[in-house]
């Protein structure tokens, strides 16, 4: 039996590298698997993956660890991540009870929404 501790997370998180300029999005409903806590404040979790198909890749040491940064949407981001993230609507809506938004701060956030230039041809 394993004493490892696993969590269902219950909204979307961000996901963030060194390298990164945009932003990715790990699903609510995704199980992390605690690794460790650090002093400094900061957790290492384990998620795992199925893939299929073929992806390009470069040989590397197995040794080396390369972590990502993962967090919660804060709220005074999140006009930026509705401008540069192609969020579900449930997502958002996910985001949006879990970080507590409401209604008036929503409709504020709409008000400040940059008109499209010109809506894409289907």
């Amino acid at each position: 039996m394993t004493s490892k501790k696993a969590f269902t997370i219950e909204e979307p998180l961000l996901i963030g590298g060194e390298q990164q300029k945009t932003y990715s999005l790990l699903p609510a409903g995704s199980v992390l698997y605690l690794d460790k806590s650090w002093p400094e404040g900061h957790q290492t979790f384990h998620v795992y993956f199925h893939f299929k198909g073929d992806f390009k890749a470069a040989p590397a040491d197995p040794k080396t660890i390369s972590p990502l940064w993962l967090r919660t949407v804060d709220r005074e981001e999140l006009p930026k991540l509705l401008n540069e993230y192609p969020l579900s609507k449930q997502e958002l809506t996910t985001i949006l009870r879990t970080r507590g938004v409401t209604k008036v701060e929503l409709t504020q956030i709409l008000r400040e929404w940059p008109e499209e230039q010109s809506a894409p041809n289907p």
